[in-house]
């Protein structure tokens, strides 16, 4: 399982924290850069973000947040937002493996194929194969990409009258 946690440091190396919590399977949400300044002098940069890593690998987090000066703390999320936030993680997979718009439809059909597998996903809730249950995970799996929407992680567009979504893309690059 994951574990939402909340940083806060300089922005000195800050990139190797966001560059591990990446490789070890984790996410970054809501990066925000505060800048003091006394005038026209810049005085410091601090970096407050949102993550959220596996549980085995805490520690390491903790001590490289340590290491480049930062501090993390844990967050306590009311539960269908932390579903919603760790669902969104396997989402956010499967477009990162499309890298390309994909269909709410294959999104829903892949996270089903992921629950026979593993046991985990929106379709945990879908236990009786009747129409209601299966609106229930398509609401579900919506809350989960308004979500990612509102968090800056996925863009959406409509064509044909579908809805797609894809890993927003940095235009600086």
């Amino acid at each position: 399982m994951y574990k939402i946690l909340h940083f806060s440091g300089g922005v000195y190396k800050f990139d190797l924290l966001a560059e591990h919590v990446e490789d070890v399977g984790g996410l970054l949400f809501q990066e925000n850069r505060l800048q003091i300044r006394k005038g026209s002098y810049f005085l410091s940069e601090e970096v407050q973000v949102i993550l959220m890593v596996p549980f085995n690998e805490l520690s390491s987090i903790r001590e490289l947040a340590s290491e480049i000066k930062g501090e993390i703390e844990d967050v306590e999320i009311e539960e269908p937002l932390k579903s919603n936030l760790i669902h969104s993680l396997d989402i956010y997979n499967i477009l990162c493996k499309a890298d390309d718009w994909v269909d709410q439809n294959i999104i829903s059909e892949i996270e089903e194929e992921e629950y026979n597998t593993t046991g985990t996903g929106l379709a945990e809730f879908d236990d009786d194969e009747n129409e209601d249950d299966n609106d229930h995970v398509q609401d579900k799996l919506k809350e989960c990409l308004d979500l990612m929407i509102s968090l800056e992680l996925i863009e959406k567009r409509g064509t044909k009258g579908k809805s797609e979504y894809r890993i927003l893309k940095d235009n600086n690059i």
